[in-house]
């Protein structure tokens, strides 16, 4: 019977510590918010190509990222951030943006 309550006991651990990290996971707790570096527009040329715009703390880059490895085209001296094509895309077609 205690071999039982062992086992009971150790399975009871190891799915509190399962749905803690799920819990953790789930609500962005290890996600680095703030992060200084994001991607303001994609732009897909091919399945595993695209032409991106990168900010990097307060610079803009133009990058293009295929499967081997990333190059930066082009560095942007007056970019503004603007609204995303589809939000404007939805605005005018009358539909909300996802």
């Amino acid at each position: 019977m205690s071999a039982v309550l062992q086992f009971l006991l150790a399975f009871g651990i190891v799915l509190f510590f399962l749905l803690l990290a799920y819990y953790f996971v789930r609500r962005g707790f290890f996600s680095q918010k703030g992060s200084s570096i994001s991607i303001v527009e994609r732009h897909y040329l091919d399945r595993k190509t695209f032409i991106a715009i990168v900010r990097v703390v307060d610079e803009y880059f133009v990058i293009l990222v295929t499967d081997s490895g990333a190059t930066v085209l082009k560095k942007l001296e007056d970019y503004k951030e603007g609204e995303s094509f589809s939000s404007i895309l939805f605005k005018k077609i009358g539909r909300r943006s996802k």
